[in-house]
């Protein structure tokens, strides 16, 4: 079940329903128990799925969205977005929810049954970039015509050049062409970026007019404004604002600097750069997909 709400502002009159308002200014109203309000309302109440599977904790069954394969999730406690792993492909939670998005994205664009990331084999034509050149959604595309993957290696490189057989591209200046991609997936990649929206513009420029850019990032589902971490001097140098943070990298032992977390700003941002930008708040436990923030961001060039 996943869930999808508009907020609308509203107005009323405590006159109208009846209050007596003589005196209002005199009396001072404090509020009690005041709880502050998620500009998006996430929070859900678990499925019986999800309880059931908590309370196994080790495993639980599924239809994993990329492999396709009936199987069990495994480690059901913890960091349950970077855990719960499919014993057939080794998907996390994370990438099967990627996996679901894409799969109903793929389906509309181009009206073919998408069950899986396995189906997209079957696609004639059509042309997907990841930006990892790893995990269980790269192993599971690879091979596919016209499927693009690449990794950071750093300044020293320029975008398109092979290192140790891997493609390195910068996503702040893509060495792909103008309207050449249909589908662009990231997974926590843009925080790790020093300038994530330079990078947007570009996903914007080499994807085709009804292309998309499905993708993950730590996001404050109550904040307007994004966190930022870092910022550039005019030298080109990252200047820390607050502590840093690292993530796990498969590239760098010290791990990908997090330059900055995301809020509103974002959709504004992106919406401003031409995208149709939509925001899935997913619920699935059949798929293996569980949790309260599972949120997958899907941004589209309109075709016309």
């Amino acid at each position: 079940m996943d869930s999808c709400s508009t907020i609308s502002p509203t107005s009323t009159s405590l006159e109208h329903k009846g209050f007596d308002t003589k005196g209002a200014e005199q009396r001072p109203v404090i509020p009690c128990r005041l709880r502050p309000f998620a500009l998006f309302p996430l929070a859900r109440k678990s499925s019986w799925q999800e309880l059931i599977a908590r309370r196994m904790t080790i495993a639980a069954p599924a239809r994993c969205p990329v492999c396709g394969s009936l199987t069990v999730i495994v480690r059901i406690r913890g960091n349950i977005r970077e855990r719960c792993r499919c014993i057939r492909c080794g998907s996390t939670n994370r990438q099967r929810q990627l996996a679901v998005v894409i799969c109903s994205a793929v389906a509309s664009a181009t009206g073919v049954k998408v069950r899986s990331l396995r189906d997209l084999h079957r696609l004639d034509g059509y042309v997907i970039y990841n930006t990892e050149a790893g995990g269980a959604i790269h192993r599971q595309l690879v091979g596919m015509e016209n499927y693009i993957s690449s990794e950071y290696f750093g300044e020293d490189y320029e975008p398109g050049e092979m290192v140790r057989g891997i493609m390195h591209q910068d996503l702040m200046r893509l060495g792909l062409g103008d309207e050449t991609v249909d589908l662009v997936i990231s997974s926590d990649v843009f925080e790790h970026i020093p300038d994530p929206y330079r990078a947007h513009r570009e996903v914007f420029r080499v994807l085709k007019p009804g292309g998309r850019h499905i993708f993950t990032v730590p996001f404050h589902p109550d904040r307007v404004l994004d966190e930022i971490r870092t910022i550039i001097d005019l030298r080109g140098r990252v200047i820390l604002t607050k502590d840093p943070i690292f993530h796990r990298d498969p590239i760098r032992k010290k791990g990908a600097l997090v330059h900055r977390i995301f809020a509103l700003e974002m959709l504004v941002n992106l919406a401003r750069m031409g995208f149709v930008i939509r925001m899935y708040h997913l619920h699935k436990p059949w798929y293996g997909i569980f949790g309260a923030y599972a949120l997958v961001f899907e941004a589209m060039k309109p075709a016309s």
